[in-house]
């Protein structure tokens, strides 16, 4: 009887051991699934052990996409134009998160303690190589121009915080309000569709591959300067708007310098002795929309198409 309760002791032993050894083989497996590894626009690739904690956004488009991402805890910083109501459409959801960060402050990135900055490739490769010589992972990614690239730019930020599940929600959602704003302007003839002429401060807007460009396709309204070689910025002539002779005029709602004024601007523009025959003038189509969706780069681009489509088509809504 001793001798069989040494071997039941000894075979309990056994099973103690190899419980222990096969919860220490999923510990591993786990640890081994949470690894991922990313490759950014400059062929830069970024290895996680676990999803990043202390993300710092350095653009308004990475801004908005990840507070819909990530739980605000996770985001160290923002860039300073999340609580700029005119071009950030996240300036609520941005009280969350305390610290603000300006390009190329190296120092006020880095007292973040950021375990990944996230650039946009417009920020500049010098302060980028900076943080990477001080040991800090920063991916850096393609400024989106079309709708297309907006949800491609979703699934890699998604990617690199490690919440794919939610930027496939994020790109669902985009898909589906594109797909109800064609619902009403898609039956809108050819032949009557509103011509539209969007002026910055700088000029004209919308040359051929722009953002604003692919915008008027999806509310099917005619972008008057897409087959137009004007120069990004150009001077546009009192000549060149009466040829186009639009049916809308957009006029800018936001000042980036915050030196001008959009509500003179847009007086000007409907006072102009030379413009009163054009349509636009005539029928007081004239008007503004949200500068902070017409210059989005994130899911937020969807509400300029549906301004667009409003602004034109007023009897669809």
């Amino acid at each position: 009887m001793r001798k069989i309760f040494k071997n039941m002791a000894i075979l309990l032993a056994c099973l103690v051991v190899f419980l222990c050894s096969g919860c220490g083989i999923k510990a591993e497996s786990e640890k081994a699934k949470a690894a991922y590894s990313v490759t950014d626009v400059t062929g830069a690739v970024l290895e996680f052990t676990e999803k990043p904690q202390r993300i710092v956004s350095m653009g308004i488009g990475s801004d908005e996409i990840l507070l819909e991402l990530v739980a605000p805890e996770r985001i160290a910083a923002l860039t300073y134009l999340a609580d700029d109501e005119g071009i950030s459409s996240v300036t609520a959801k941005a009280k969350n998160i305390k610290v603000r960060v300006q390009r190329n402050n190296l120092e006020a990135v880095l007292a973040c303690a950021p375990d990944l900055v996230i650039v946009p490739d417009w920020g500049g490769i010098d302060f980028v190589g900076q943080l990477r010589s001080a040991g800090t992972k920063v991916y850096v990614h393609k400024t989106p121009n079309t709708m297309q690239e907006i949800k491609a730019n979703i699934a890699e930020l998604a990617a690199v915080v490690g919440e794919e599940e939610h930027g496939r929600r994020l790109q669902q959602q985009i898909d589906d309000r594109l797909a109800a704003i064609w619902s009403k302007v898609g039956k809108i003839k050819p032949e009557v569709r509103k011509k539209i002429v969007a002026l910055s401060f700088m000029g004209p807007m919308g040359i051929k591959g722009s953002s604003f460009d692919d915008m008027c396709h999806y509310a099917n309204v005619i972008n008057a300067v897409e087959n137009l070689d004007v120069p990004k910025n150009a001077v546009f002539s009192e000549e060149q708007m009466l040829l186009l002779d639009p049916d809308i005029i957009l006029v800018p709602s936001w000042d980036y310098s915050g030196t001008k004024n959009t509500g003179e601007f847009k007086r000007q523009i409907m006072t102009n002795e030379a413009y009163q025959g054009i349509k636009a003038i005539r029928n007081h189509q004239v008007v503004q929309v949200h500068d902070k969706y017409l210059y989005s780069t994130s899911q937020y681009a969807v509400n300029a198409v549906e301004e667009l489509a409003l602004v034109s088509y007023p009897e669809l809504y």
